[in-house]
């Protein structure tokens, strides 16, 4: 009965373990969803079968997870070794979820010592984010080591603490299919060890890279060493990249840049065939900020630039840094800027200094402008802080110093600078108006040209634009400005411009003061003139200038329209005494006893059409000639340089240079540049002295002169010669010829109007003669009383004043009822007479006093 009931048991349970194994899949799904809910996995499908007491067969299982959809097929299952055909994995589309932070622990691996090896022939993973499907297989050689090949190569190693990957293949496929299009090859391998705290990682990387730009490419190449650590727990990072070789090679480009460069400017000097790029410093992430102690761009051996103490906000994208560039060239010279410059959001700051020597001007230069040589050093200080896109503040600070410049004019002359220096200090703001003070220094110790030569030359300016106002204040001076022999001293000059930047040539003022030392020429000295000037450019260009020099006041007024100059000069009715020291240089004899002009002159500067009108009347004193009240008032044009001056007269009422002439009358005039004197008369001898035309030129000329009803017995008295009684009237022509300044007389005629009366009594010449030879005392006698019927004397007159006159007399001696025809030749400088004249001339002499005083 025992037996027969154990039967029955055994049949049931067997029958049951046959059920239970027909719905073995059903079964372990039901068993094991409850386990999955929780880490979000359904396992929609699974079919598995028993190969032997210790051995199962999986030939599918599907998982489902919000990350992936996960298939396993045909696994071999034993105590040994899970060999696994194929592994199929399709990644999923991340969903957004609440940004939760995540809680990083120390891994704590249940890892068992002893299991089945894991061997999976093929993986296949696909789906976002990778680009294409990545194939690989997986082997596990020893208890937690894997070893991966296929699309992915590398190592990796599991412990309860660790996770760590090993010579992973940046050549695999899985990595290059994320190479982007520029980058045409990545090579190395990675290594990195995880812990659920801190990733580290390090490995030995090449890339290299093209872009092109639209006439050239360019390719940078980075290999080297590369270590990390990732510290999520505290949100930290630091790499190592000071064994990274980086370097840009764009030689290509360099041909392109020299085609678009002017000639004398070599591409090389402005870009190295190689830039690098060094990190010698740890590159660290904590808190958001990137950081590292230097950056070092290198442009070959022309330029570095340096970033020290590199802080980068990355959320805020703040950024501070200690800016260095160097540069050096042959075109530029010696660049140097320092300085930290720091951007917080949309604030930023900077302080840089810049510094530029540059000893010999470049052949570019010297080809491309008129400097033919310099030595430049420059230094700045710029100090710019503001908002970007909002207002700016900025503070500058520069000195520029030039040694030996040399400029080259048009003509091919030199001018040589020897030393130039400028300051230049700078501070305002950029907001919707511009803000901005100026201060400047200019000093040139000399500079030389073959057509002048100056000294000392030092200016001061400041300019202002406050709200669209623009004011600019400047004084220069320069101690001497020398053109050949003549010379220009003490030139100092203040300026001052207002307007506004929005209207600027209808609200705008320049008013300038120049005063002048001196003005030095071998003929003539100029001292103390000043001159104030202003202009106006609300209508046109309009310039006011007013002169005082010799204690006189002249009126200037120009403008600049349409290509034209019209002006207008005025001097109102002064004194000519100011003018004294002047005529002292021109004509040391010439002295101004009273006077006074008056000058207006209107126009175009550019035509050179003007027209003028001046008045005078003066007295004056030269050498022992005086003339009293000489007067006229002239009005004139010029027209394209060319002078006319239409018929006036002109008048002085005395003239006495021993003889004394009065009221003489003259026409001036002038024609295509020509000018003369016509209807010339002066009263002399009771008599009158007449000239047709006097032309007012250099060029020899002759003059027909006449003597008109002139008095004998005045003459006589002239001649003063004691003794000798004249009566009578006589007249004559006088042709005078005028040559390099002097005067001759040849062919002149002089003879008597009507009768007239020679006596010769007491006379010392006639005395002496008479003792001298007794027989010619009744000869001699006949001339003591002698009635003149007829006078004529040829006259003439050398260039060095010697007057000869031929003198024929007949008449008779009543007294003696005797006719007489007597011969006479009269020989005398008259230079000599008129000046021992002059110097008995009471008038003359009581001028000359009181102007001597």
């Amino acid at each position: 009965m025992f037996k027969k009931g154990l039967l029955w048991v055994s049949v049931f349970l067997f029958t049951a373990l046959i059920c239970l194994y027909g719905y073995r899949n059903t079964l372990v799904a039901k068993v094991a969803s409850p386990y999955l809910v929780d880490a979000n996995v359904e396992l929609s499908c699974i079919d598995w079968s028993l190969t032997g007491l210790r051995s199962i067969r999986v030939e599918r299982v599907c998982i489902e997870h919000s990350a992936a959809s996960i298939e396993l097929i045909k696994a071999d299952i034993n105590p040994s070794n899970i060999v696994l055909a194929e592994l199929n994995i399709a990644l999923k589309p991340a969903k957004e979820t609440s940004a939760e932070t995540p809680q990083f622990k120390p891994l704590n691996l249940v890892l068992p010592d002893e299991r089945p090896l894991l061997n999976v022939k093929k993986i296949s993973l696909s789906g976002t984010p990778l680009i294409e499907p990545v194939s690989m297989s997986l082997n596990e050689p020893s208890l937690n080591r894997f070893k991966i090949n296929g699309d992915l190569i590398g190592q990796v190693n599991i412990s309860k603490n660790k996770l760590t990957l090993n010579q992973v293949s940046l050549a695999s496929n899985a990595i290059q299919a994320f190479k982007p299009e520029q980058v045409k090859l990545l090579e190395g391998s990675m290594n990195a060890a995880f812990d659920g705290q801190q990733l580290q990682f390090d490995g030995d990387i090449e890339v290299l890279a093209e872009h092109h730009l639209p006439e050239c490419a360019v390719s940078a190449n980075s290999f080297g060493n590369i270590s990390g650590e990732v510290d999520l727990l505290n949100r930290a990072a630091v790499a190592d990249l000071s064994q990274l070789t980086n370097t840009v090679k764009a030689l290509a480009c360099i041909e392109v840049l020299q085609t678009h460069l002017s000639q004398g400017v070599q591409a090389a000097d402005l870009m190295a065939e190689q830039v690098t790029l060094k990190l010698p410093s740890v590159l660290s992430i904590r808190n958001n900020v990137l950081s590292t102690d230097q950056v070092i761009l290198s442009n070959g051996a022309l330029t570095q630039i340096q970033l020290d103490n590199v802080e980068a906000e990355l959320l805020t994208q703040d950024f501070k840094s200690q800016f260095s560039l160097k540069h050096q060239t042959a075109l530029i010279g010696t660049l140097q800027l320092d300085g930290p410059i720091g951007i917080s959001g949309e604030a930023f700051q900077s302080q840089i200094s810049v510094s530029l020597i540059q000893p010999n001007m470049p052949a570019f230069f010297i080809d491309n402008s008129p400097i033919e040589q310099a030595d430049i050093k420059f230094d700045s200080k710029l100090d710019v802080k503001g908002r970007l896109g909002g207002d700016i503040s900025f503070k500058t600070s520069n000195q520029l110093e030039l040694l030996k410049v040399e400029f080259i004019d048009g003509q091919g002359q030199a001018l040589k600078l020897p030393k130039l220096t400028l300051n230049l200090d700078v501070e305002g703001d950029l907001s919707e108006h511009i803000n901005a003070i100026a201060d400047g220094e200019l000093s040139l110790l000399s500079f030389s040209h073959p057509l002048a030569q100056g000294r000392d030359l030092k200016a001061k300016w400041q300019s202002k634009l406050i709200d669209d106002a623009i004011q600019f204040d400047a004084d220069w001076q320069l101690k001497g400005i020398k053109q050949a022999d003549n010379q220009v001293q003490g030139i100092q000059q203040s300026l001052n411009l207002k307007g506004s930047i929005q209207d600027f040539m209808n609200t705008s003022m320049l008013a300038v003061t120049t005063h002048l030392d001196a003005i030095v020429t071998p003929e003539l000295l100029v001292e103390d003139m000043n001159i104030t000037s202003q202009a106006n450019f609300s209508e046109g260009i309009r310039f006011e200038h007013d002169i005082d020099v010799f204690d006189m006041n002249l009126s200037l007024r120009h403008e600049l329209v349409n290509k034209a100059q019209p002006f207008q000069l005025v001097m109102i009715e002064q004194d000519l005494i100011g003018l004294q020291p002047v005529l002292e240089q021109i004509a040391p004899k010439l002295k101004i006893e009273k006077g006074s002009t008056s000058v207006v002159a209107s126009g175009d500067l550019v035509s050179q059409n003007v027209e003028f009108d001046v008045q005078f009347g003066a007295s004056a004193l030269f050498d022992t000639h005086y003339i009293s009240n000489a007067s006229g008032k002239i009005t004139g044009q010029v027209n394209s340089g060319v002078i006319n001056i239409p018929k006036t007269t002109v008048t002085i009422d005395e003239f006495r240079s021993g003889a004394v002439l009065t009221n003489i009358t003259a026409d001036l005039q002038a024609q295509d540049n020509q000018a003369w004197l016509s209807a010339i008369t002066a009263e002399a001898f009771d008599g009158l002295l007449t000239a047709n035309k006097v032309r007012l030129t250099q060029a020899p000329q002759r003059i027909e002169a006449k003597a008109e009803n002139l008095d004998l017995a005045i003459l006589a008295k002239a001649g003063r010669e004691a003794g000798v009684t004249l009566t009578g009237r006589v007249s004559g022509e006088l042709p005078i010829e005028v040559r390099d300044g002097k005067v001759s007389i040849t062919e002149g005629k002089l003879y008597n109007l009507g009768a007239g009366l020679l006596s010769v009594s007491e006379n010392a010449s006639v005395n002496a003669l008479k003792a001298q030879q007794p027989q010619l005392k009744t000869v001699i006698g006949l001339l003591d009383n002698l009635d003149i019927d007829t006078l004529h004397s040829d006259v003439a007159l050398t260039e060095d004043g010697w007057l000869t006159l031929g003198v024929n007399i007949k008449g008779e001696n009543k007294s003696q009822a005797q006719p007489v025809n007597f011969n006479y030749t009269h020989h005398e400088n008259i230079y000599t007479l008129f000046k021992a004249l002059r110097l008995n001339d009471e008038i003359s002499q009581q001028v000359e006093k009181a102007l001597t005083q």
